[in-house]
């Protein structure tokens, strides 16, 4: 059952020496092993309402969840810059090729020393930071912790999100620059990952997927496999632009073997396939 844990307070905040001259709205949320979702929905809402900016730094990012809002938020016009830890870009099931396949400005912090930053900035007045880094470990085995600090824009003050945008802005710069060819080559090569597992009911055994490209897509030869059973799409198996792809046990399982592709209703996986053998996308749940 998730529970939400969340504490809003009133704060006049000084940070770097400079004190807030105006109230900031905090909430802060916790969760744990036995209460999940609690972050990822306050992450998620907070995107969908970004309308001009959305800056992200991340250790980890491999939320599929997340990845989608992001996707959708950089669709609907919002300016989104992501900039991940070296490595990310090789991690199994994360959100790289996704999001450099819809066409979002990625870098990746390479050089001496972890980067271990977790935050995003939303339209310049809210800051998302915290423990919690966009994975689905976090989410669903962790104990955790995250904060939202929301500061007007009406003000001269430099405010916390003003300092975040500020230190996000020197990192984009710092590695944009040596990045922009790896993420060219990675473009190229993810050009054709344009399929993503959108939704899964696992106990409905349904899956989702969702064409985030421009141009239909026929997914002939494309896979989905809990490692334990696989099924192949037939020919003509047509996904068109934004409308999701909805298939179920009664298609990819017809006859319930057990040596088949069944979804457990807990602590399960599901991957998606290329042609070419190559995992595209992967949810756990």
């Amino acid at each position: 059952m998730r529970r939400r844990l969340a504490v809003s307070v009133f704060l006049l905040l000084a940070m770097g020496g400079v004190t807030l001259a105006q109230s900031c709205s905090v909430r802060c949320y916790f969760v744990t092993p036995e209460v999940d979702g609690v972050v990822e929905t306050a992450i998620i809402s907070a995107i969908n309402r970004a309308q001009k900016t959305l800056d992200i730094a991340l250790f980890s990012f491999t939320d599929d969840q997340l990845g989608n809002a992001v996707v959708q938020a950089h669709r609907r016009g919002a300016s989104v810059r992501v900039l991940l830890a070296e490595g990310q870009d090789r991690v199994l099931g994360g959100e790289h090729g996704k999001l450099v396949s819809a066409g979002v400005s990625v870098a990746m912090a390479q050089g001496l020393g972890y980067f271990h930053h977790s935050f995003a900035v939303i339209d310049g007045e809210l800051v998302i930071t915290g423990s919690y880094d966009w994975s689905d470990a976090a989410d669903q085995h962790n104990y955790e912790n995250a904060v939202f600090i929301s500061c007007p824009l009406s003000t001269t003050a430099q405010t916390v999100p003003a300092q975040y945008a500020g230190e996000f802005a020197r990192l984009w710069a710092a590695f944009r620059g040596g990045s922009a060819a790896s993420t060219s080559q990675a473009a190229e090569s993810f050009a054709a990952i344009t399929i993503i597992i959108d939704e899964v009911d696992p106990i409905g055994e349904c899956v989702q997927l969702l064409n985030i490209s421009t141009r239909t897509i026929d997914i002939e030869g494309w896979a989905i496999s809990d490692l334990e059973g696989v099924y192949i799409f037939p020919p003509e198996t047509l996904l068109h632009p934004d409308e999701p792809f909805r298939i179920c046990g009664d298609t990819y399982n017809p006859t319930h073997n057990i040596q088949g592709l069944d979804l457990n209703d807990v602590h399960d996986e599901l991957f998606l396939s290329s042609p070419q053998g190559k995992i595209v996308d992967e949810v756990v749940w």
